[in-house]
């Protein structure tokens, strides 16, 4: 039996590597990145949803953040606690120069908030922060 030779040059074409795998595997680490950025910007799965402002400003994540859902829970650094438990936390911490941030739910009445502001100066915290959403801009 005679076997033709194949007398077309090789271009090279079929012999490289197979890239099918790296191409899954960017493809995966880019879905990962995008769910897990998506878990990142809410605070510790608190739902909430923010009043919106025009001059809202970022804010840097501070020591202390205080919660409040629209079922009035109170959390501080996402642990359900209750009032009388946050005045005491509050005044054991030693560092009054601390950032306070209340993130508020937009329908939690304005008596909670102001309740709870009220127990952070009281205890001697001077940096307080309302967490707002940046509202869209107007151009008039």
């Amino acid at each position: 039996m005679r076997f033709r030779k194949d007398n077309r040059k090789k271009s090279g074409l079929g012999a490289g590597v197979d890239i099918t795998p790296i191409v899954d595997t960017v493809f995966n680490l880019l879905i990962f990145f995008a769910v897990s950025l998506n878990f990142a910007a809410t605070s510790g799965g608190i739902n909430l949803k923010l009043p919106k402002a025009s001059s809202a400003e970022p804010v840097k994540l501070g020591q202390l953040t205080i919660n409040l859902t629209k079922e009035e829970k109170l959390y501080l650094n996402d642990k359900i606690t209750t009032l009388k438990e946050l005045s005491q936390t509050l005044q054991k911490d030693k560092n009054k120069e601390s950032l306070v941030i209340i993130r508020a739910d937009s329908v939690v009445p304005h008596g909670k908030v102001v309740e709870i502001m009220d127990t952070v100066k009281t205890h001697g915290f001077s940096r307080l922060a309302i967490a707002v959403e940046q509202a869209p801009s107007e151009k008039q």
